[in-house]
């Protein structure tokens, strides 16, 4: 770990707080340090200094300093810890899944230069239960393939994947290597996901998660609960998917629906 020191770089020079601009000191300070995250110059573990020094080498008060604390926070680039051994330190980059279309796990770390990995850790096939088995719309003698995998990045966990599939769609799917991308699998067979409907919600890792994927028990997971279609309109895939909110951002392109005449006026 670096403990930085505002007098020496990369934290000098400082940022240009005096004169006249649109954007308030709060601002300023964030774009500051955003752009040294950003450009290398700070680099992950690394410890600012205690808050009342920057305010006072800065100028400013400390609930202005604060402020744009929060903001950088905000955005994932520190993170400010309590205690006897706290403070602020440069976070680990988070890893940005886009969710406005469907590219698997391994083609979305692909696109942005990070090895994606998978590890088994149970699949079977068998009966589902009578969630698994409504989302699918199977019939009570249907069987499914069940796949649990941790995917990690950079050899990181940050997803533990839960994913069943029919097996009248996918014959023989366990024979298949399963720790690549499972799309792709779903490809060979001619049955990749077209659509898909998902929800998305906080919920606390339990302790088998936890160990998983190397955070503390009840730490803040993102899950998606995804139920996919092929372009017939089958029911392809059912998968829960628990992604650390440390390491993880969801981005989703949204469009506004303008119908009728009150689209118009709006």
């Amino acid at each position: 770990m670096r403990v930085l020191s505002l007098d020496e770089p990369p934290l000098t020079p400082h940022p240009e707080l005096g004169g006249t601009s649109d954007q308030p000191a709060h601002a300023r300070i964030a774009h500051w340090l955003e752009d040294l995250v950003t450009s290398g110059e700070l680099a992950p573990g690394d410890k600012l200094p205690p808050e009342v020094e920057i305010a006072t080498s800065l100028g400013v008060s400390r609930m202005t300093l604060r402020q744009a604390l929060g903001a950088v926070e905000a955005k994932g680039f520190i993170d400010r810890r309590r205690g006897r051994f706290g403070g602020s330190f440069i976070a680990t980059p988070r890893f940005e899944l886009d969710h406005a279309a469907l590219p698997g796990f391994t083609e979305q770390m692909l696109r942005i230069d990070v090895e994606p990995g998978a590890r088994v850790l149970r699949a079977g096939t068998h009966r589902p239960d009578v969630v698994v088995s409504k989302a699918l719309g199977l019939r009570r003698s249907e069987q499914v393939h069940e796949i649990l995998r941790v995917r990690t990045a950079n050899g990181d966990p940050i997803v533990l994947e839960e994913a069943y599939l029919p097996a009248d769609v996918f014959p023989d799917l366990l024979s298949r290597d399963l720790q690549g991308s499972l799309y792709a699998v779903m490809r060979d067979y001619g049955s990749p996901p077209s659509t898909a409907d998902e929800r998305i919600e906080a919920t606390p890792a339990t302790v088998e998660q936890s160990e998983i994927l190397g955070i503390a028990p009840a730490s803040p997971l993102l899950l998606i609960v995804r139920t996919s279609y092929a372009e017939n309109g089958v029911a392809v895939e059912y998968s829960r998917d628990y992604l650390r909110s440390d390491r993880t951002t969801i981005r989703i392109t949204s469009r506004a629906e303008v119908t009728g005449e009150a689209g118009h006026r709006r």
